[in-house]
């Protein structure tokens, strides 16, 4: 059993408590918002570099929401729980195109519904989305090293594998 079933979940961090935290670098105590974050090493770097002799620390006071939003999606992601609800499916009417954290959040539905490995076109058939956002997503969650591009040796095609999807054992990879 994994040591990640035998701790609590985990809850979502606050940008104001991260702000806060931020704060403490006016009394020379930086870094401590990127700890709570779980930013380890930058936030140690911070901590002995006085936040980067001040630098690092003025420009983290505008990337705090962003930080925080990242921390709280990989979160849920890791969790299993659903980041936000699922949209409504309209019958009748087509549906908007999804663009940005609503297509990744989608793209990461799908491919926990698909054991943790989906294709480009797969992912096109099944969204409502362009290629060119739906590439963007995946380039944007393997930035954040929730999706990894491999190639099957068989078909060629790009797949791009959610490791913390995959519902099959290791020796079951793409040949």
């Amino acid at each position: 059993m994994s040591s990640r079933y035998l701790l609590p979940p985990a809850e979502p961090k606050s940008v104001g408590t991260a702000y806060i935290l931020w704060a403490l670098g006016i009394f020379g105590i930086c870094g401590v918002h990127r700890l709570y974050l779980g930013k380890t090493g930058t936030g140690v770097l911070w901590l002995f570099t006085f936040g980067l002799l001040g630098i690092g620390q003025l420009i983290d006071l505008f990337l705090i929401p962003g930080m925080v939003e990242n921390h709280n999606f990989k979160l849920a992601v890791l969790q299993g729980s659903q980041p936000s609800p699922p949209p409504a499916k309209a019958v009748s009417a087509p549906s908007q195109p999804l663009k940005g954290q609503a297509l990744m959040r989608e793209i990461l539905r799908l491919a926990q519904q698909r054991q943790g490995i989906l294709t480009l076109s797969e992912i096109a058939i099944d969204l409502p989305a362009d290629f060119d956002e739906i590439e963007k997503a995946l380039q944007e969650l393997s930035r954040r090293g929730l999706a990894v591009p491999e190639n099957n040796l068989v078909t060629g095609a790009v797949e791009y594998h959610f490791a913390h999807l995959l519902r099959r054992s290791p020796d079951q990879r793409s040949i």
